[in-house]
Order: structure tokens, then sequence, then C-alpha cells
């Protein structure tokens, strides 16, 4: 009799199940460390307990911002509907009054072109980081955001977690407002044809509170495991965003859970609060108090957000890692008959853990068909530069964000993938990674960036920053990754299988850090983009610097590139290990 695999897992997928679990989830406006979010937590842990699992809550301390009201008046015209957003700034009871000027997708060079410098702007596209962030350092008093035909509930934090003593100088100071499309084109009209006047009004409740996290094990002491996450808290009822994922989750679990004496790793299934109301404080905490035991045990992070919606027809764009990409394209090809295309990870969606080093499967997997202005602005929220266009529907954090946007076969095919994804992982002999694809992505970026640094100064130092001897050691890294993929391609043992599936980690958790992170290993970088190789990427343009800091940037550029040779190295005694 032929022993059942994850592939054949699958099938044991119940839509009937999946939709109760979300209805129960999503009766709940579940607020950030809300009474009604822990009703949910609290749901979800006996759910997990009935089939087996043992739960664990933690309630660490966060920084929590809840949007209340806000209101825009322009020329005596009051304009709605019209939001305020989590992390903006209280106006007090007076409101900011002042002229108001156009200031396009409210980047640094449409503020400065606006001379948006003691002014309300009114801006493109939805409530950012990256806006707040403008605005503030622009000396704006106040901006008004565009959010498309619906307006959409935003955190413009660009702090990645609670803030620390060296991060509050980068909390937001700046009011932030979103109205809609048609009010939006009413007051683009009403500037062209001479000055405005406006008067903003926000109150936002952001304070230090405890918020839930839940941990739900199976069968993880002693033994390496895979950990599975995704956020309960939510804007409104949260259908979608994010108690669909959630019950993908705890279906996935209970599946696991039958098949339990199969697997060769445990699972972890985590469950955050602090998503949507303190830029992944929970997530980011739970990195920070475990990061021993995730960066000795962990081998994977799989993450899920945003499962099953109408119209979600296109799964060709969800995110992955390098070394993650072939397992997830082997398995949408196969069960789904789509192409995965490559997508890096934009800063987004609890992706906590790259300073621990972990390789990260998915976000939001499945996307909307149909591409529009709005939907690209979410779509590159959610992946960065490489983001298709597909993002979320237009209910995304919205009230309309309720369960009949929730298909049910939608949700029973995401939940599919990720059964057959973390079944995978804990069940396959060799870790299911390829150290290689990463090494290449790390060769391919530098081709980009070593134009960037040309024109640096060098003084007296002849030879360069050591670009060379960085790609010297990447081609050493590709020589070991390829000898151990080949063994592990031929007839092998289950030591052997042990040994290499140890390698292969050690390998990705030295270059996932180097790949995605400013910060390294202890830090977590602002959300404000996530390119390759961000160590060694010039801060600003070299025409734009002076000459203090060119010749700052020569010795800054040296460390970096001594950092990420450490990690590549570290990769290839690894890898080598295996096969000397």
């Amino acid at each position: 009799m032929t022993k059942p695999t994850p592939g054949m897992w699958i099938d044991e997928v119940s839509a009937d199940r999946l939709m109760h679990d979300t209805a129960a989830i999503a009766q709940w406006v579940r607020l950030s460390g809300s009474d009604d979010e822990r009703k949910a937590f609290d749901y979800v842990s006996e759910t997990l307990q009935t089939a087996g699992l043992r739960t664990t809550f933690y309630e660490p301390t966060c920084l929590v911002s809840l949007p209340v009201s806000g209101s825009l008046v322009v020329d005596d015209q009051l304009l709605s509907p019209c939001i305020t957003h989590a992390f903006g700034t209280s106006t007090g009871e007076n409101g900011v009054v002042g002229e108001i000027v156009y200031a396009g997708r409210g980047e640094d060079g449409d503020l400065a072109a606006a001379g948006a410098c003691g002014k309300i702007v009114l801006t493109d596209g939805l409530a950012t980081p990256g806006k707040a962030d403008a605005a503030t350092r622009a000396g704006v008093l106040a901006v008004v955001n565009i959010s498309g035909d619906h307006v959409h509930e935003m955190i413009v934090s660009p702090i990645w977690g609670s803030p620390t003593p060296d991060r509050f100088d980068r909390v937001p100071t700046v009011p932030m407002l979103s109205i809609d499309t048609e009010a939006g084109e009413r007051l683009k009209k009403r500037l062209q044809t001479g000055k405005g006047r406006a008067r903003v009004w926000t109150e936002v409740d952001t304070g230090w509170r405890p918020i839930p996290v839940l941990i739900a094990d199976l069968d993880v002491d002693g033994r390496d495991y895979v950990m599975f996450s995704g956020h309960v808290d939510s804007w409104h009822y949260g259908a979608m965003d994010n108690a669909s994922a959630n019950a993908t989750m705890i279906e996935t679990a209970r599946i696991l859970a039958a098949h339990r004496g199969e697997l060769t790793r445990g699972a972890r299934f985590a469950f955050w609060s602090g998503h949507s109301h303190a830029r992944y404080a929970g997530s980011t905490w739970f990195a920070d108090r475990f990061w021993f035991d995730l960066r000795e045990r962990c081998v994977a992070h799989v993450n899920v957000d945003s499962t099953g919606g109408i119209g979600a027809t296109d799964l060709t764009g969800s995110n992955t890692m390098a070394e993650s990409y072939p397992l997830a394209r082997e398995i949408i090809g196969r069960q789904v008959d789509q192409s995965l295309e490559y997508k890096r990870f934009g800063r987004a969606g609890d992706q906590s853990f790259w300073g621990v080093g972990l390789s990260s499967f998915y976000m939001s997997m499945s996307q909307q068909g149909e591409v529009n202005e709005m939907t690209a602005d979410q779509a590159f929220l959610l992946g960065g530069t490489t983001a298709r266009g597909g993002g979320l529907g237009w209910w995304w954090h919205t009230t309309d964000d309720t369960l009949d946007k929730i298909d049910a076969d939608y949700l029973v095919r995401d939940t599919r993938v990720y059964v057959e994804t973390v079944g995978r992982l804990v069940t396959d002999a060799v870790l299911p990674l390829s150290a290689g694809a990463a090494i290449d992505e790390m060769a391919r970026s530098l081709q980009e960036i070593v134009p960037l640094w040309a024109s640096l100064p060098r003084g007296s130092d002849a030879d360069d920053p050591g670009f060379d001897a960085l790609i010297a050691d990447l081609t050493e890294a590709r020589k070991a990754a390829d000898a151990v993929a080949t063994l592990a391609a031929g007839e092998i043992t289950p030591d052997q299988a042990a040994r290499i599936s140890a390698a292969i980690l050690a390998a990705t958790k030295a270059l996932v850090p180097a790949n995605y992170t400013l910060s390294g290993e202890f830090g977590h970088d602002l959300a404000l983009g996530a390119e390759s190789l961000p160590a060694l990427r010039p801060h600003r343009p070299l025409v734009e610097m002076s000459d203090d800091e060119l010749w700052g940037s020569s010795h800054a550029l040296r460390r970096s590139i001594n950092r990420i040779r450490h990690a590549v190295r570290a990769a290839t005694s690894a890898l080598s290990g295996v096969t000397s």
C-alpha cells in the first residue's frame, strides 16, 4: 500500500470546515489588544487544542495605534467619506489649518516641487509609511491621500515593530487622512483654478498596551520545526484579511495532526496580533524573544494572508525567496496549473525573521486577476519593486471585508497549496531549499550594485573595496552548493539526508540576513523597501553626496562587503563539510 504523502493530504481539505472557521473568526472586529480580538484568539486556541496541538499564550506590551476619526474641510466644504490612519498624528480639537496643494505621489521630489513645507498636501494613492516619512521630513502640515474608489485603512509608521529609543525620531509627526477618488478628483480640479484653504482634524489612539501572541505546537519538542504564521487582528470584520487565512492555518494544523506519525520535523503555528495596528509588533517581539530557538531549530517560515478572496484567480505572483522558490513553483504549478514567477518579498507581512535567517514562503498567495491603479498600489505594498498588479480586492482594509468576499472553492485551492508546502517541509528527508539559488541571486545583484559605486574616491587605496573578493567567494559557494545538490539527488542514507539538510539550513541562515537586511541579524529594518543586498547599496546616488559623505561611504562600503563575505564564507563552509 502506498504511503500517503503531502501531495495526497491535500484531498483532506474541507470546504465546510474552512468556511465554518472563517465565519467564527469574522464575527468579531479584531483591533489589536481588544477584547473582541481576544475572543477570536481563544476560539483558535480551543479549536487547535481539540485537534491535538499544545497552545501557549504570550502577552507582550507593544506600541499600538488605533485610528479614531478624521475630517477634512476645504473652503468650508466637508469632504466625505474621510478617515485617519494608525500612527498618524492627532491634531488636537482645533485641527490644522493651512493652504492645500497637490503633490503628486507624495514622494520627496513631488513635495519639493509643490513647495509643501508648512502646507497641507493632496496626494495620489494609498496612505503609506513612505509618504508619512517623506512628509514628516519635509515639514508638511498634513497629508490627504486619494485612496481609490473606496477609502482603505492603513498604518503609516515606517518603524518595524515597537520603536526603540534610536528609532523614535522616525515615528511620523504628520496628520494623515484618506478620501475616495470622487472627492479627490473634485479637489484636484478646485486646486487647478486657484489656491485652497483646508482644515484637517484627526484623532488617533496611540499607546503601549498588551497584545496576544498564540503559539500552537505539533510535536516540536527536541527536534527542528517549520513555523507557519498569520495575523488574527483585523480592520473591521476582516473576513478575508485575515479570518480566511486563520482558517487555512487551522485546517493545515488539523491535517498535519492526523498525520503526525509521518512527520520528520515538528510544526509550529504562530498567530500574531499587532500586524494591522502596530506594524508587525507581535511577530517582531517573538523574533527577539525567541531568537536563539528560531535560529537553532526553525527550518523555514511560511506566512499566510488573505486566502480565498472572490476574483482571486492569480497565483503567479506570490512572494518567495530564491531558495524557497523552486518548491513553491513546483507545488503551485502542479496543483493550480499556473507558473509562479519569482517575486522577492517586499517589506511587509510579518516578515520579522530575516535577521534570524529564516527562509520564507508566501504571504498573500492569491491575488485579483483584474489590474487597475488601486490594485497595483496594493500589490506594490505587498511585493515591493517586483510586485505584480493584482492586489487583494477593492474591499481590502475596508468595512466591506465581510464573509461574502470569500469564495469557498478558492479557499480550498489556496489551503491545499499551504497543506502541501508545509507538509513537504516537515516530511522531506532533505530540506527542500536551494542554497545555490540564493547564491545566484546575490551574484546577479552584484552586477547591478558594483556600477553604482564607480565614481567612489579611493585615494591611495589602490584595490577595489572588496567586490572582486566577494565575487570570488560567491563562485566558491556556488561550487559547494552544486556538490551538495548532486549528492542529494543520488541514493543517500537517512544519516546523509540529515547531514545535507543541516548544511543547507546553515548555509541559508547565513545568507538570508546578508541578502535581505541592512540592520543585520539582531535588528529590524524600516518598512521602506527590501532590495537585495541592501547593505551594499549607496544610501543615495553618489552624485548627490558631499565630499565628506563620499569618503565616509568608502569606509562603510568595505565594512559592508566584509559582512557579506563573512556570510558567504560561512555558507561555503557549511556546504563543503558535507562533501569533504
